[in-house]
């Protein structure tokens, strides 16, 4: 049975994407890697930022591919006509090799076995796959230990319909700037790979680095540079910030739906575990963990009311959140409510968010699940 739906208007809570800020930042990065290829992470939905409409803007501003982590999010991209390489960033089942060679997908390959049915369904089709060799040299996710490098290729190599396009790793450190575990990775990469040189194994695309490599390492840049959180306007330090210029690319919005005032002594929301100390003013805002904005931010966050900041007070629920707007003057329902981006003359970043909620931006973006209407703009 299937529903067709007429509506005149949706939720109010809304995620207002700035595609022009998001095309600024990709030239931006593009400019920084230099002769770099630059590769457009967009896994998890684009960070919350929409897969599609980002992918084909991340394109169209220069990126030379893209990067995702699931078949899922590579044949969405293939099937809305995107046709620059599509890396598979994750390991995959060999089942799914058939998927990735149908959508022309570039796998990480660190399994004999998934070599072995990439090739088989290769052959099978009549095609060749490029595929890249992933190296484990710390962050112990998977990948080929160096040790065993060269006898896996020896193995696989020349599998039939393969074409080892690249050969990479992935730092554990580098975000936290504990430069001397990621120049020891580093180095431990380009031994391996002069060793399979030497071998006669060739790989065409180096690759090492992801957003912080771009901004601070210009020496391992190598061939390509995989930029994902730098895209949507957040560096992965602060003080990056002084060192490229990006912008945010998301501002969450909603209305008030309803504002009562409660007197003092009174417990709000599940658990009741704020209680008022004196007569407050209390508004509801639609939007709650289940669009991905976090429980975890209860009691601590704070929205933007008419310019002002309103404190999230009680337990987020499911699908409302309750702010204190006694100290916004004449509030009222249908008010703008900003939880990321700015109003007047005050500004929530993702950042922010983040603290209060003792995580990272990635989590803040990407958790915003898809019942949040994405508007571009």
């Amino acid at each position: 049975m299937s529903y067709s739906l007429t509506m005149t208007s949706g939720s109010p809570t809304i995620a207002e994407v700035n595609l022009a800020a998001f095309n600024e930042n990709v030239r931006t990065l593009k400019k920084a890697v230099g002769n770099s290829m630059l590769m457009a992470v967009i896994k998890t939905n684009g960070y919350g930022h929409g897969s599609v409409p980002i992918g084909r803007e991340a394109v169209k501003a220069g990126a030379d591919r893209l990067g995702v982590t699931t078949v899922e999010e590579g044949a969405l991209l293939r099937e809305s006509g995107i046709s620059v390489p599509i890396h598979l960033l994750g390991s995959i089942m060999p089942e799914q090799a058939a998927d990735a060679v149908y959508y022309g997908l570039t796998a990480s390959v660190s399994s004999i076995k998934l070599a072995h049915a990439i090739s088989d369904e290769a052959t099978r089709e009549g095609k060749t796959i490029p595929v890249h060799l992933k190296i484990d040299t710390g962050l112990h996710r998977f990948g080929i230990s160096p040790g065993e490098a060269s006898n896996f290729c020896k193995s696989c190599y020349n599998l039939p319909g393969l074409q080892w396009e690249g050969i990479y790793t992935h730092f554990s450190s580098a975000d936290e700037r504990d430069w001397e575990t990621t120049e020891q990775q580093y180095k431990l990469f380009i031994d391996t790979v002069s060793k399979l040189h030497d071998l006669g194994f060739n790989f065409l695309i180096r690759h090492v680095g992801a957003s912080t490599v771009a901004i601070e390492r210009k020496d391992m840049h190598l061939d390509m540079v995989r930029s994902g959180i730098a895209l949507f306007g957040y560096p992965p330090e602060l003080h990056q910030r002084d060192l490229i210029s990006l912008k945010p690319v998301m501002q969450l919005k909603s209305k008030i739906l309803h504002v009562r005032e409660l007197p003092p002594n009174t417990p709000i929301g599940y658990g009741g575990c704020y209680v008022t100390t004196t007569a407050e003013k209390i508004a509801i805002v639609p939007v709650g963990h289940g669009d991905g904005y976090q429980r975890a931010l209860s009691n601590k966050g704070e929205m933007l009311v008419r310019g002002h900041r309103a404190k999230i007070v009680g337990t987020i629920s499911l699908d409302q959140t309750v702010i204190d707007v006694t100290n916004v003057p004449d509030v009222c329902e249908g008010d703008e409510v900003v939880m990321m981006g700015g109003q007047g003359k005050e500004e929530i970043l993702a950042r922010e968010i983040a603290g209060w909620m003792d995580s990272i931006v990635d989590e803040v973006l990407s958790s915003l699940m898809e019942r949040i209407r994405r508007v571009y703009v």
